[in-house]
């Protein structure tokens, strides 16, 4: 069996004896991907498609935690947390809501079995599989249909809106550990838990709350391993996270800042749609992009800004969507991040942001501090002891357990097999790893995109202004 358990939010510096007591000793017996990154846009939902399908947002369609569709709401964007928002897309659209064979779906092709589980929206936990190739428990909802009524049959209830997150981790792991995993004897598990990623958002890095649903899940992580160890004669782990974290400095909200700039008339106007790291320019204002482009770019808190490609001629100074491996036609026309500097917080933790008032901390950026995620692998088939300095990533995990499985990886994957990972693959410092940088045409001061690159797959490091 392999475990792939996503801790939402775990800043791979944040991983210790201290904090973390089991995942650093299994961290020390396996190996550790010391340069592993998460897929810009730095968030949560982005991340859970580019994982089930081992692509970027170019290829998967899932480029952002909101997303602006017309055709459900005409003046605001959809959250991505809504699975039901979601799935209302993908009809409006008549085709399929990731549009990349999942992990799932390549699963059940080759007659194996996975189940998932997830504590955080209903949104993140339906992205990890959502044509439903096995069953699904999220703490509000389950599928296919019929499931929750199995649950509160055979386990318990689903739990209410204002359960905590100890209540929904334990809830989700639970039913996975006593029902799902009994009953289906699934080649591969997915458990998405919501912390710390919470924690993190209101009361910052490295504070009390954050460092105990730290301790929680890693206690929570050990119970559920020794459970399966016990039960499962080979068990591969992979503990990953979706993205890391910044700290809030100055507040900025960009909604606010366009409509004092008369780029938009109001909160509920609809020139110009705000929706995560997006800016949806609807037809009566595109013709100001140029205009609105270079007003970003002179904005000391923007920090890197992203056009659609056939667009990045007309604005000078901005890069394209594909240097950050976007562009889909759900995209917006911009595509920014906000300004990001190695400032640490008041406990000590480097990476301060600009960032919308009313949280501590928060991601999404493009800071090596969110693009670098927590990768650590152990168990059956992996090596035993060492730190892989080569760079991979969170689109890298799909074809590596297909690998493991036997399973060839589709044509579709951006990703690549973490063969350097594997016992019988090769060692990580034979694999030469070189860096590049990608600047604007016009304006090549602006902003530079830095990568890092090995066995020919590139990966976003940062965004820095000139």
């Amino acid at each position: 069996m392999i475990l792939l358990v996503v801790w939402d939010g775990l800043r791979p510096d944040l991983v210790s004896p201290e904090h973390t007591p089991f995942l650093a000793r299994m961290a020390a017996q396996g190996v550790t991907c010391s340069a592993s990154h998460a897929v810009w846009p730095t968030a949560t939902r982005i991340n859970a498609a580019s994982l089930s399908t081992g692509c970027y947002p170019a290829k998967h369609g899932l480029v952002d935690n909101e997303l602006y569709v017309p055709a459900l709401d005409p003046r605001r964007a959809i959250s991505c947390a809504d699975w039901r928002a979601l799935q209302a897309m993908a009809d409006s659209e008549a085709g399929p809501l990731l549009m990349a064979p999942t992990l799932g779906e390549i699963l059940a092709g080759a007659g194996r079995r996975m189940v998932s589980g997830g504590s955080g929206s209903p949104g993140t936990t339906y992205l990890t599989n959502p044509t439903v190739t096995g069953p699904i428990v999220n703490w509000a909802v389950a599928w296919p249909t019929g499931f929750e009524a199995e649950l509160a049959e055979r386990y318990r209830r689903l739990l209410r809106e204002d359960s905590d997150s100890v209540a929904r981790n334990r809830y989700v792991i639970g039913a996975l550990r006593d029902l799902m995993i009994p009953a289906q004897r699934p080649d591969v598990v997915t458990l998405w838990l919501t912390e710390p990623d919470h924690a993190q958002h209101h009361y910052g890095l490295l504070s009390d709350e954050a460092c105990q649903m730290l301790r929680h899940v890693d206690a929570e992580i050990e119970s559920l391993h020794a459970h399966l160890a016990a039960t499962e004669q080979d068990l591969t782990c992979f503990m990953l996270s979706d993205h890391g974290f910044d700290t809030i400095g100055p507040a900025i909200q960009m909604e606010t800042e366009l409509i004092a700039a008369g780029f938009k008339t109001g909160p509920a106007s609809d020139d110009v749609v705000c929706a995560g790291c997006s800016l949806y320019l609807t037809e009566g204002a595109q013709g100001m992009l140029p205009r609105l482009a270079e007003w970003l770019l002179a904005q000391s808190w923007v920090g890197a800004l992203f056009v659609a490609d056939e667009l990045a001629e007309a604005c000078p100074g901005a890069l394209p969507q594909s240097a950050a491996r976007g562009g889909h036609r759900r995209s917006g026309q911009i595509m920014y991040s906000y300004r990001w500097t190695n400032e640490p917080s008041t406990t000590g933790v480097p990476g301060t942001i600009y960032g919308s008032p009313g949280m501590a901390a928060t991601h999404g950026s493009t800071s090596p501090y969110t693009l670098r995620n927590t990768l650590i692998a152990w168990g059956a088939g992996i090596k035993q002891g060492i730190v892989s300095e080569v760079p991979c990533g969170i689109v890298d995990v799909a074809p590596t357990v297909l690998h493991l499985l036997g399973i060839e990886a589709p044509a579709t994957m951006d990703g690549r097999g973490l063969d350097e990972l594997l016992t019988d693959g090769p060692d990580p410092q034979s694999i030469a790893v070189t860096h590049t940088t990608r600047r604007p045409k016009g304006a090549p001061q602006a902003q530079v995109a830095h990568y890092s690159v090995a066995r020919e797959h590139s990966y976003l490091d940062y965004v820095t202004r000139g």
